[in-house]
């Protein structure tokens, strides 16, 4: 349930996913503008590596959401924020005809794909949509299922299966058609490479889920959370300077996210660096101030700088004497 502070209360949040109309790639380092009904840009925002973008702490209201992406005609969406939290929204762009620029993909994704028949594209384009848009994992898994009935290469419908499977917490489904697609790709897939890594890491699987991780960010040195992932591992494993290189890395990469933040804020309170942790904190706080991780970030803060006044002004020593 999400919590609103009094402070909070005209507040809302836009959230959201760019994908590819043709078939149903994210596009990343989208430019969008957040604007007024009479066109006043309001806020600006870049999608990150895997399609995403947030506008947070928005007045509710009725706004138009420009969108303009390399190789993709310019997109204007007219959105209602009330006071909840509008979470899910997805915005399918229509590549450029008159563009000398194509999308940016991985070439041999994209060669893949032309490889791929017609009709299986378009059971990858409707499982998308259902999984993204219209949040039905169960039909989105019948048409990748059937895509790859249709073209048993097709490794992206393999990884889109994947997600399916992990909306519906059926982890073990999940891992199947996650190795699969990095199985068919020959560990060329950023994105499943990424998935699988993050499935096995979260078993404790350094072993296998190491190698794949850092595939990963070889593939896709722009993926904020491939980064993420990376310091986290090296958090938890105790290597605290490289695991603030990660995390830096990723906030380099996704200034928006607000995880990003939160990690930061874990590695240096490790570090007992208290005034770079309250920083960290102050700047998750501006991306999600209401949620219930909102609320935890507001606590910690809360102790962090007890903590950093302790060591600012420390207690008189007790009077022993009788």
């Amino acid at each position: 349930m999400l919590f609103l502070l009094p402070a909070c209360l005209h507040a809302a949040n836009l959230k959201g996913v760019l994908f590819s109309e043709v078939a149903g790639q994210r596009v990343a380092h989208a430019t969008l503008h957040l604007c007024d009904e009479g066109g006043n840009i309001v806020q600006d925002a870049v999608s990150s590596d895997s399609g995403e973008f947030a506008f947070m702490g928005v007045r509710p209201g009725a706004y138009i959401l420009r969108i303009n992406a390399n190789g993709f005609d310019p997109t204007d969406v007219h959105v209602e924020l009330n006071f909840s939290s509008e979470r899910g929204i997805s915005v399918y762009l229509k590549p450029s005809k008159s563009s000398s620029k194509a999308p940016p993909e991985q070439p041999v994704i994209s060669s893949h794909e032309l490889s791929i028949t017609e009709a299986a594209r378009k059971l990858f384009e409707s499982g998308t949509k259902k999984l993204y848009v219209d949040k039905n994992p169960q039909g989105a898994i019948a048409d990748f299922q059937s895509a790859v009935d249709k073209a048993p290469t097709y490794y992206e419908a393999y990884y889109q299966l994947g997600m399916a499977y992990l909306a519906l917490r059926n982890t073990a489904e999940a891992e199947k058609s996650l190795q699969k697609s990095v199985d068919l790709s020959q560990q060329r897939f950023a994105d499943a490479d990424l998935a699988l890594a993050v499935l096995w890491l979260g078993r404790h699987d350094t072993t296998r889920g190491e190698p794949l991780l850092r595939r990963a960010i070889e593939l896709n040195p722009q993926s904020w959370s491939a980064f993420f992932e990376l310091g986290k591992l090296e958090m938890y494993r105790g290597n605290l300077p490289q695991a603030l290189e990660a995390a830096q890395k990723s906030q380099t990469l996704a200034p928006d996210q607000p995880l990003v933040y939160r990690l930061l804020s874990l590695i240096h309170l490790k570090q007992q660096n208290f005034v770079a942790a309250i920083a960290d904190l102050d700047a998750y706080l501006r991306l999600d101030p209401d949620s219930p991780e909102g609320t935890r970030a507001k606590q910690l803060r809360r102790e962090t700088e007890a903590r950093l006044n302790d060591r600012i002004h420390p207690a008189a020593p007790a009077n022993t004497s009788n």
